[in-house]
């Protein structure tokens, strides 16, 4: 009796692909295909883009009304809030011009103004229309950077050897999570050295106490298409990941943080948007 129960038991986990660490999983199914959820800071709304990163998209996460913002090929990477809820910032990039000569544009929820912002469009996504610190990748070095946009002062945070990308700050401002090859690491803001390797994946949002990032592993049969993808959360203070799903059937990518439990992702096969609350 007992191994009937514990194959069942093995059966409805394998079917249902998530481990204990996620509940409450709901599927937000559009006629449309988004991906790239951003929420905002409060946890009420959520920016969104089409395939292929086409245009940026408000979705309300109560009530699932989704607003077009822009239309445009390429908008929908790299966009962020402000810590007020009402401003996004993203990248336009020049009629027949190329990526690397994008401009940052702001738009303003409340008032429907669109404004051009003078920064250096790598420093999206980090940066929140502060004099903040933000972090970004030296295009020229690989190097992750930080810059004190009160002061203008830059300095380099990946000081060893190595091609990093994808820099994202913990919520204090002291932590900053960098990719380098398929790895996940944990580096000091201040350029003092690396704290922790966490292992490969991308992590894509720090918890809110800034304990644990959240990311996602995408696999790929013939290295163009993938073929898979699962949640995997990583454990900052102890130096180790966890995969949170085993699915078959959704290819989790771009997961974020919507609180201190709530997590909001996209299924790269299908374009639906998901929620989960997630169990540390």
């Amino acid at each position: 009796m007992k191994k009937i129960l514990l194959l069942l038991s093995l059966i409805i986990i394998n079917n249902y692909g998530f481990t204990q660490k996620l509940s409450k999983t709901k599927k937000l199914e559009f006629n449309d295909f988004y991906t790239n959820p951003v929420p905002s800071p409060n946890g009420e709304l959520a920016l969104v883009t089409s395939e292929h990163f086409i245009g940026i998209y408000i979705l309300e996460l109560k009530t699932k009304k989704i607003t077009p913002i822009t239309i445009t090929q390429g908008n929908g990477y790299g966009y962020s809030w402000s810590t007020d809820n009402e401003t996004i910032f993203y990248k336009v990039k020049p009629e027949n011009g190329y990526i690397m000569d994008s401009e940052v544009f702001s738009y303003n929820i409340k008032t429907k103004e669109t404004k051009k912002v003078e920064i250096n469009h790598n420093y999206l996504p980090s940066y929140q229309g502060e004099n903040n610190v933000i972090v970004y990748t030296n295009i020229r070095t690989l190097k992750i950077e930080a810059i004190d946009l009160k002061t203008m002062k830059s300095w380099v945070v990946t000081n060893n050897e190595g091609q990093f990308y994808s820099a994202t700050l913990s919520h204090d401002g002291k932590k900053v999570a960098v990719h380098e090859g398929s790895d996940v690491y944990v580096y000091n803001i201040d350029g003092s050295g690396m704290i922790a390797k966490l292992g490969p994946g991308i992590a894509t949002s720090w918890s809110m106490d800034d304990n644990y990032l959240i990311g996602y592993l995408s696999e790929s049969s013939d290295g163009h298409v993938i073929s898979n993808s699962d949640i995997y959360l990583y454990d900052v203070k102890n130096f180790k990941s966890k995969k949170v799903t085993t699915t078959k059937n959704i290819f989790e990518s771009n997961v974020s943080f919507i609180n201190e439990n709530n997590i909001i992702y996209a299924d790269e096969k299908t374009g639906d948007i998901l929620t989960s609350k997630i169990k540390f």
